[in-house]
């Protein structure tokens, strides 16, 4: 199981601090002592390491996850739509997009690509929010109608 987080703890390392564990090994630091430093195991700081020296490189080679459905000027699109108007609905998003080369994307995938850069669905408001002067009418409205004016 550690062994596990370990390598998850590695895979989550990004670019930059794979090139501070090699300058500060290069600088004479020990494991432990890198690890305490970037918040990360002397495991995932040795792999790390041991990957430099026989491989020569610290970046991670590309997933062969799926291709993704949506390019880069598509995702922009959406995040534009999105945070133009907070509450469109996914279904007008869709609608919005440029046409393109591709099929049009799906709810889903559009759902997704506004997850991945911190954005949530809202909902639209159902009505107003009173202000406080409009709190303080409804107020003296309803005592004038406790007093039988």
């Amino acid at each position: 199981m550690a062994l596990r987080r370990n390598r998850r703890q590695y895979e989550q390392l990004s670019d930059f601090d794979r090139g501070r564990i090699i300058g500060l090994r290069e600088a004479g630091w020990s494991n432990r002592r890198i690890g305490r430093h970037l918040g990360r195991s002397d495991m995932v700081v040795a792999r790390c390491w041991q990957q430099w020296i026989t491989e020569g490189r610290v970046y991670r080679r590309g997933g062969s996850g799926r291709p993704r459905n949506t390019n880069d000027h598509e995702d922009r699109a959406i995040r534009r739509v999105a945070t133009s108007a907070p509450t469109t609905s996914l279904a007008s998003i869709q609608r919005h997009l440029p046409p393109s080369r591709h099929p049009v994307p799906s709810r889903e995938t559009i759902r997704r690509q506004l997850t991945e850069v911190g954005l949530r669905s809202r909902r639209p408001l159902r009505r107003l929010p009173l202000t406080p002067h409009h709190r303080q009418c409804r107020l003296d409205f309803a005592d004038l109608g406790q007093l039988g004016v």
